[in-house]
């Protein structure tokens, strides 16, 4: 913008009733003033071309000089030999030496420029800018890049979003503050309102949709989304394999922890049973209340549900839970029970492995 004025400046003259004529009779005032043998030189070159003709035009004038080459005509006296007189009819050679700014415009054409005061303007009005508040901050710590559209007296703000989780909180705040109308993130406000935005935030106004040989257009804001992810519940079981893992669960109870491995197993479907029946009023109530499918794709960290959290056989319960009260093989409806298999016997092939709950739980 600045070398454009300086363009503007140097290379166009604004005056009123100039013509042609005009122009051209203070090129001839201005070269008689100021005649030297370097402005004889030049008109001699712009309105003559080539060595031949140049000679031709000074020997007519003085045919006893002996010119042979360029150097013995530019050692000539030429502002004695030669007047502005012999260049009067060459006005486009006197123009370009005389006036170093050839480029004229009306005054008038000024008031398209210009406001009232003489100001720079191009445009009766701009109708978007840019505002961003903490300019000097990171997006974490409170830098919020608003496109902002004037309608009417309403100005429109659209949040630049990163995925930064503060940076949205403080959208949210700053569209709580300033709002009049609007959502979460994007709001309006008038335009005579705006100023409170100036004196109290840290903010720097930008204009970075203005070309001034392009048609002007709309800012427009993007927002980059946050990966969300649907919580997956699901129970983090393996079948027990140790003998000491049999014994911990038991021990844990109060149960006896001598035997052999089959008696160990059978012992934990035991409690396993005993537990299972002192907990189903507490599932059955929760579940009743959260409703759950189940989907077949397993999920390597899945969500735990937040029950029986102080019982060291959790994973355990919640899988004979949720395998009795699957109707369908996919909700878990607490009005529904597979009885076809006893909790023991189920608990007992949890145990060993011979069967498992498989999938993980959406809530709906």
């Amino acid at each position: 913008m600045a070398r454009m004025l300086e363009q503007v400046g140097h290379g166009v003259y604004f005056a009123d009733e100039v013509n042609y004529d005009r122009i051209v009779k203070l090129a001839r005032k201005y070269v008689s003033t100021h005649w030297s043998h370097e402005r004889a030189w030049n008109l001699l070159r712009s309105s003559r071309s080539g060595f031949s003709e140049l000679r031709a035009f000074v020997k007519q004038k003085h045919p006893k000089l002996k010119i042979g080459s360029y150097d013995d005509m530019n050692d000539l006296d030429l502002a004695n030999l030669l007047s502005v007189g012999d260049f009067m009819e060459e006005e486009q050679s006197l123009v370009l030496e005389a006036l170093c700014c050839r480029n004229f415009r009306k005054v008038s054409a000024l008031r398209g420029l210009t406001d009232d005061r003489h100001r720079l303007r191009f445009r009766d009005r701009i109708d978007w800018f840019e505002l961003v508040v903490n300019p000097n901050r990171t997006h974490d710590c409170g830098q919020m890049k608003y496109s902002c559209g004037v309608h009417g007296n309403t100005v429109h703000f659209e949040p630049e979003l990163v995925a930064s989780v503060s940076q949205r909180k403080f959208a949210r705040a700053f569209a709580r503050e300033y709002r009049t109308i609007g959502g979460d993130y994007c709001f309006a406000m008038p335009v005579t309102q705006v100023q409170e935005i100036l004196d109290n935030e840290e903010v720097t106004l930008r204009f970075n949709n203005v070309r001034y040989l392009q048609r002007l257009s709309p800012l427009h804001s993007t927002a980059r989304l946050r990966k969300e992810q649907i919580p997956r519940f699901g129970i983090s079981w393996r079948k027990m394999e140790t003998l000491d893992q049999f014994r911990d669960a038991l021990r844990t109870h109060g149960w006896k922890i001598s035997g052999r491995k089959s008696d160990l197993i059978k012992r934990t479907a035991k409690l396993a049973a005993e537990r299972y029946a002192e907990v189903v009023p507490v599932l059955s109530e929760w579940f009743s209340d959260q409703r759950y499918v189940r989907v077949p794709n397993a999920q390597r960290f899945p969500t735990p549900f937040p029950l029986l959290e102080d019982e060291s056989l959790q994973n355990l319960l919640l899988s004979m839970f949720l395998m009795r009260h699957l109707r369908g093989n996919t909700v878990v409806d607490v009005n529904h029970e597979n009885q076809s298999v006893q909790p023991e016997d189920m608990a007992e092939a949890l145990l060993v492995g011979k069967t498992e709950l498989k999938g993980c739980f959406l809530k709906v």
